[in-house]
């Protein structure tokens, strides 16, 4: 029993080690071993078409979440991508950052069935949760606009025809804040009509069915228009911007905002864009009347739930009560706005904090503090309150769920 013991412990180990020692040699000088030498070759060609199937199959999750930033991330848009998915989905301080706000948790209860169509983020569209929040609440500002096209009635007079159509998820895409944060750094922003390709690749392949790309200041907007698309850094595979861009007029503008779905608010210098958006628009209105800005008028359509608004940095930051916030960094800009800071309001008593990091926590308590006291550049403004929005954490309209509201919330990575 010994003997046989070893006999066919002798065998299995010969086997084994004829498998691991596959060679022509040995398969030529011994046919049983040259047999399980072939068995085991063929295993391991199994093993590597397994493994190679894993790869794509694992490669082929990968492109389906991320395929967006794979073909139309270009910039600090990559540079924000990379960042979010390196540090697990934000960074700074965890998701959500309740805590960092005041008052903690938020401005104030922000859920009801009547919440506007809102996206406000740091660093755009940054994360797959991200996109699909954009096209959620895009989708959600199309049906209801449908809703409501039989009730439109324009302010603009006479409606131009060379506009492009716009679909049912049109997107006016307002580049002012990015414009004047070039001419101040034009080595870390790139030109309004790039990033207007850039942008319209990205946000058409997450649902747009068009988008339009504007400038409201009349002199950086004849700027724009007068570049020649040859002129401009764009790179001969990611964008499709093309000389018509931004040549509208204000008459155009305003009918373009009629027909979209959505505005999207690029970042840059939100006293900049301000100054912008109350500029009185160049419109034939009827008898004295006082001519809109296209602040006006967007405000209104948020508020009536006709268009959803998704803003980036400065872009979110003018969707509060006030942009004083963005004196954090410098008050260039605010002898232009007569130290006005009144914001669109689209949140009313809430101011934005975008960027925010926790070093940053004492500031953001002391201007609170100010803001509620009556001793800030603002006026008293006793139940304000500041929200953070770290980088990679957007912040906005979540619909309701089973017996749940709508409501306002931050996204986290899952």
């Amino acid at each position: 029993e010994t003997e046989a013991a070893r006999a066919a412990s002798s065998l299995h180990i010969g086997r084994t080690a004829s498998c691991a020692m596959d060679s022509p040699l040995l398969s030529s000088s011994a046919p049983a071993g040259g047999r399980i030498g072939k068995r085991c070759s063929g295993g391991c060609r199994w093993c590597a078409i397994s493994t190679g199937l894993s790869c794509l199959v694992i490669m082929g999750l990968i492109l389906k979440v991320y395929w967006v930033f794979f073909l139309y991330a270009r910039k600090y848009q990559w540079g924000y991508f990379v960042e979010c998915t390196l540090n697990a989905g934000h960074i700074g301080p965890s998701c959500p950052p309740t805590s960092w706000n005041v008052p903690q948790g938020g401005c104030e209860d922000l859920s009801g069935d009547s919440q506007p169509f809102l996206m406000l983020t740091a660093d755009g569209l940054s994360t797959p949760e991200a996109q699909s929040m954009f096209t959620r609440v895009l989708g959600e500002a199309a049906a209801n606009h449908a809703g409501s096209l039989g009730e439109e009635r324009s302010t603009s007079g006479d409606v131009s025809t060379h506009l492009p159509p716009m679909g049912t998820h049109g997107v006016v895409y307002i580049c002012d804040a990015n414009y004047d944060a070039r001419l101040l750094d034009p080595d870390n922003f790139i030109d309004c009509m790039t990033y207007c390709g850039y942008r319209r690749d990205e946000l058409m392949a997450l649902g747009a069915s068009h988008m339009a790309c504007v400038l409201l200041d009349l002199a950086a907007r004849a700027d724009e228009t007068n570049r020649s698309v040859a002129s401009v850094s764009l790179l001969p595979f990611a964008s499709s911007a093309v000389a018509s861009d931004f040549n509208y007029t204000d008459t155009d503008i305003v009918s373009l905002l009629e027909s979209a779905s959505g505005v999207f608010v690029e970042g840059g210098e939100a006293l900049y864009l301000l100054k912008s958006l109350r500029r009185p628009l160049q419109l034939a209105v009827k008898g004295s009347g006082h001519a809109p800005s296209f602040g006006d008028l967007l405000r209104s359509r948020v508020r009536s739930r006709k268009v959803a608004f998704i803003g980036v940095s400065a872009g979110s930051i003018v969707a509060g009560e006030t942009v004083s916030v963005a004196l954090f960094g410098s008050d260039r800009g605010a002898d232009e706005l007569g130290w006005n800071f009144t914001a669109l309001q689209l949140v009313p008593r809430c101011a934005f904090f975008p960027h925010f990091l926790p070093e940053d926590e004492a500031w953001v308590q002391q201007y609170a503090h100010n803001l509620r006291n009556g001793l800030s550049v603002d006026k008293l403004c006793p139940d304000c309150g500041v929200m953070a929005l770290p980088q990679c954490q957007p912040w906005g309209f979540e619909p309701a769920s089973g017996a749940s509201l709508s409501r306002l919330d931050y996204l986290c990575a899952s």
